[in-house]
């Protein structure tokens, strides 16, 4: 050891020169290879060097020394102020007070050498790092914005500087990518705020000699407009509003942040439109020039207008229809006011553009006011002052929804369909103001009129109508049912698909199928249009393409036969009590198109068998009942080996036996039990003895036996032991979960009963006791199980809800709940969310047990809670710390939506044992996500809150968690971006 004094004084500083000499070397050498090395190895390992040194107490010395040296590269410096900046957001802890001021020096002092337009991406790192570290200090720097006006205001030179930094202040106080802890936010948010009108004044002030100079002023307005709170004089009196509005009517490079700045008044002024109604005026009267902007670019085409100038035309757009949302009371009281009346013709004028970005725009806006107008009973009147507008808007929505001729429709991508779908809504909205029928008639005028313009224009119309002639109310004297006599002879022409127009016409006739299913609820009021419909649906059916036909062709056929499967379904389900007699006829389809895909045959059963299930002689019903299910049941034999295809007829018949609702006790009752003594049970129990390695069949099977226990279950009972007992031995060799599922709708079932209960108590000891091995041989790699996950805890769940004292008494309880230490990090959604439903039900019961007694209280589950507790109280402290652990992790979306309900019946259940475990839990989080006057504060809501604050406290820490973990897996060789976010 070094004695004390000044040899080991010196000898520690040649020391620490020697590491910081070391560490240096070994920085610019990574650095070096990551830009240099032809070996994308060499490159991958040297970014993954950086990027571990970064989050090191070494980088902020190593960073303060490569910026000071201008011999080094370019890339070599962004890397040290990207290093920096992350550094002061995250790591802020490592530094000891007394160097806070040390490190604010060094970086003002490095800013203003890179401000020079090829060192930018430098400039706004090393401004960012500036204004976290304001945020960061504190009241250790509490004249942050005075300080740098007085550095970087006194000489033009050094403006663009302090442009940068005064940009980033009010965006970094609003980011909450900075871990700091949220007083330091606050009393920042509260300094900015008091320096607001200094700033504001400087920038009306500053002459800019550049264009470039112009946009770096504008930007920083916008930064401090969304920020602070200016007065609304002051906002209707600023020069840089109506300069704005030039920029955008002139176009440029200063447009898009012109528009920015426009929106965003706008959006402050909703907010109060009294109190900003100066701002309102001066808007509006900005608002002629751009309306004659878009009316001169308009006047030489849409085409050629949006090709010339596509990105001003939006811009238009965007503020329109903010200034349409901003006013909404306005148009409200005024809607006969020409101005009012102008500014939705011009969002209308948008909403009609051929440009679906532009075209969408709009559409939140129509939605948004066409709730205000329909909320309030009492403006009747002002609906009908708004029929006109919407009538247009509904025609918009029709020319919107038209494809293009030159496209393959069938080759549709998915931005053109969700654009239509969305078209759709926006056609539904038109409803509430014209009412259902009135906009039926107009569709139906607008299709009589443009039926010269093609099969484009025919499919565009039968495309809205399938939403606006479902809603309407049915009427004998509509011109619909002229509409419904002409789709079949369309349907049922011939095309040729070699041929564009063919192409369009096959695409037509799928679509006047989709249009015929979803006028169900019409055309089984007509007997004849509804018998020859379902002819016409059928022959589609029964189509096969021509062989050897190419595989677009193919795909067409597929398609118009899977709308014609759906819209059968429809048509069936919606006309079945008119439709019994011709069940022998649907019988002898469905045998028929068996060949078809699965999907599409599923919909074609299940409308036949809605159909059958309605018959009301018992004779005609057991005998349809029976045409259905005994082909596939006397099938199975023959296609034992063919596991794809038992899995077919299994959905088959469980389609079937999902319609029947039967009375107990009926004849039908009883017919149905004997089907499923002897046709399901003995199909299921074969499929899975053939094949019980099978996922698909065992899913199968299990579900069909659901179906059917729940169609008649006091039938059903004679054969749960029978159940039980293939369930047993069936899950000891194949752990698939539908086997616990299966015992879940068992005790769900059957609970009540006193004869069943010692069946299910077995089958839940037998299934438990080995599910529960099976998930602790797995407790490394649960996730890839997690569909036994899913349905070991569900059984529980069911189990516990239904017959609370078979799991009361297993044997199997404590490490099931030991376990969910392990099971709480099992992202899988349904996996977690029968995990947390089950927690959250076993110490609901034990808060429930804990809780003083009161003449009111549920005697048993206060029993059962208190048997609970014991075992709880062993597993509470070890699942709270999981829950942190977790966190950290970043768990997924979902499961930070429900930990705060888990942590809050936690609480609950153990309300004196809660804070000592919260504290523990704390602990597991990195340091850099909250220091201990944050983990203080988060504490406190987590302990004392109500549902909002522990909600609102566990997205702050699973975001904070987040964007560390974002920053330990983050790449260095970002050189080129000064992007941040």
């Amino acid at each position: 050891f070094w004695r004390a004094g000044a040899l080991g004084r010196a000898s520690e500083r040649a020391r620490r020169h020697f590491c910081f000499g070391m560490e240096m070397d070994q920085a610019l050498q990574a650095l070096q290879a990551l830009y240099n090395a032809s070996d994308p190895a060499t490159k991958k390992q040297a970014d993954d060097w950086l990027t571990k040194f970064q989050q090191t107490p070494a980088a902020w010395q190593v960073a303060d020394s490569i910026l000071s040296r201008t011999d080094l590269p370019i890339q070599f410096r962004f890397f040290a102020a990207q290093t920096m900046r992350t550094k002061v957001q995250f790591d802020f802890y490592e530094l000891p007070a007394d160097s806070y001021g040390s490190l604010r020096d060094s970086l003002l002092n490095h800013i203003d050498r890179f401000r020079s337009p090829e060192l930018q991406p430098i400039h706004t790192m090393l401004a960012i790092a500036v204004a976290d570290l304001a945020i960061q200090m504190d009241a250790a720097w509490p004249n942050a914005v005075q300080q740098v006006f007085e550095r970087f205001g006194q000489n033009p030179d050094s403006y663009a500087t302090l442009l940068e930094i005064l940009r980033m202040l009010p965006e970094e106080n609003m980011n909450y990518k900075l871990m700091t802890d949220s007083h330091k936010r606050s009393s920042s948010r509260e300094r900015l705020q008091q320096a607001a009108a200094q700033v504001v004044q400087f920038l009306l002030t500053l002459q800019c000699p550049s264009m470039h100079a112009k946009k770096k002023v504008m930007e920083c307005f916008l930064s401090w407009l969304k920020f602070t709170n200016l007065q609304a004089g002051d906002i209707a009196q600023n020069p840089l509003l109506p300069e704005c509005f030039k920029n955008v009517t002139e176009g440029g490079e200063l447009s898009e942040i012109g528009t920015d700045i426009i929106i965003e008044v706008l959006r402050m002024s909703s907010l109060d439109l009294k109190f900003f109604q100066p701002v309102i005026q001066v808007i509006l009267s900005m608002l002629p020039p751009l309306r004659a902007k878009l009316e001169r670019l308009l006047s030489q085409g849409v085409e050629l207008a949006l090709d010339s100038d596509q990105d001003g035309i939006l811009q238009i757009c965007r503020i329109y229809v903010e200034v349409g949302e901003c006013l909404i009371p306005l148009v409200m009281e005024q809607i006969r006011n020409e101005e009012v009346l102008m500014i939705l013709r011009v969002i209308l004028q948008c909403t009609d553009l051929p440009s679906q970005e532009i075209s969408s725009i709009p559409f939140e806006f129509w939605h948004r006011l066409g709730n205000e107008v329909c909320r309030h009973p009492e403006t009747d009147s002002k609906i009908d002052q708004f029929q006109g507008i919407y009538m247009e808007l509904l025609s918009v929505a029709i020319r919107r929804c038209t494809v293009n001729p030159a496209e393959d429709p069938f080759q549709m991508d998915d931005d053109l369909a969700s654009y239509r779908q969305r078209l759709l809504n926006l056609a539904e909205d038109c409803l509430g103001i014209l009412t259902p029928n009135s906009a039926l008639e107009h569709v139906l005028k607008s299709l009589q009129d443009g039926q010269r313009q093609g099969v484009v224009v025919q499919e565009a119309h039968f495309f809205c109508l399938a939403t606006v002639g479902a809603k309407a109310e049915v009427r004998a004297e509509s011109v619909l049912w002229q509409l419904i006599q002409s789709l079949p002879p369309l349907i049922n022409e011939a095309v040729d698909d070699a041929k564009p127009e063919g192409v369009m016409l096959h695409f037509t006739k799928k679509t006047a199928i989709e249009l015929l299913g979803q006028l169900s609820k019409w055309i089984k009021t007509r007997p004849e249009f509804l018998r020859s419909a379902l002819e016409m649906i059928s022959s589609l059916l029964m189509h096969q393409a021509a062989p050897g036909s190419p595989n677009q062709i193919l795909e067409r056929v597929k398609q118009v036969q899977q709308s014609a499967s759906m819209a059968f379904r429809e048509i069936c389900a919606s006309g079945k009590q008119q439709l019994g007699d011709l069940v022998p006829h649907l019988i002898q389809l469905y045998v028929q198109t068996m060949a078809l895909p699965i999907r599409m045959h599923l919909f074609i059963v299940d409308g036949i068998g809605s159909v059958a299930a309605q018959l009301k002689q018992d004779d005609a019903f057991r005998s349809a009942l029976e045409q259905l299910v005994m082909p596939l049941v006397n099938g199975i034999q023959s296609e034992r080996d063919k596991p794809q295809v038992l899995s077919e007829i299994l959905d088959r018949l469980t389609t079937i036996i999902r319609q029947i609702q039967v009375q107990a006790g009926s004849v039908k009752a009883i017919n149905v039990g004997t089907l499923i003594s002897n046709g399901f049970w003995p199909v299921a129990r074969q499929c899975l003895e053939w094949h019980p390695s099978d996922s698909k069949v065992v899913e199968k099977s299990c579900r069909l036996l659901k179906h059917s226990m729940r169609c008649v279950p006091d039938l059903f009972k004679p054969l749960v032991p029978a159940v039980a007992q293939t369930l047993v031995p069936a899950f000891q060799t194949h752990q698939h979960s539908s086997y616990l599922y299966s015992a879940e709708i068992l005790a769900n079932t059957y609970a009540g009963d006193p004869e069943i209960v010692p069946v299910l108590t077995s089958l839940f000891h037998q299934l438990s006791t080995h599910a529960l091995q099976c998930l602790v041989n797995k407790r490394d790699h649960l996730e890839t199980i997690s569909e036994l996950v899913e349905d070991f805890y569900g059984m529980f769940d069911r189990y516990l809800r239904y017959t609370p004292m078979i799991v009361l008494e297993a044997p199997t309880l404590q490490p099931t709940l030991q376990l969910w230490l392990e099971v709480i990090f099992v992202q899988q959604k349904d996996a977690i969310e029968a995990v947390i439903a089950f927690m959250e039900a076993v110490l609901a019961l034990v808060a429930e047990g804990s809780k003083p007694a009161r003449g009111f209280s549920d005697e048993k589950r206060v029993r059962y809670g208190q048997l609970l507790r014991p075992h709880c109280l062993q597993v509470g402290p070890g699942l709270v710390l999981a829950i942190f652990k977790l966190m950290a992790g970043v768990p997924t979306r979902y499961v930070q939506d429900i930990l705060p309900s888990v942590i809050e019946v936690i609480r609950a259940a153990f309300p004196q044992e809660f804070p000592l475990w919260l504290e523990a839990g704390l602990r597991q989080l990195p340091p850099q996500v909250a220091s201990p006057a944050e983990q203080q504060k988060l504490g406190e809501q987590l302990i004392r809150g109500d549902d909002g604050l522990v909600y609102e406290a566990v997205q702050d820490l699973c975001y904070r968690c987040e964007q560390v973990t974002l920053r330990n897996r983050g790449s260095t060789e970002t050189t080129t971006d000064a992007g941040r976010r």
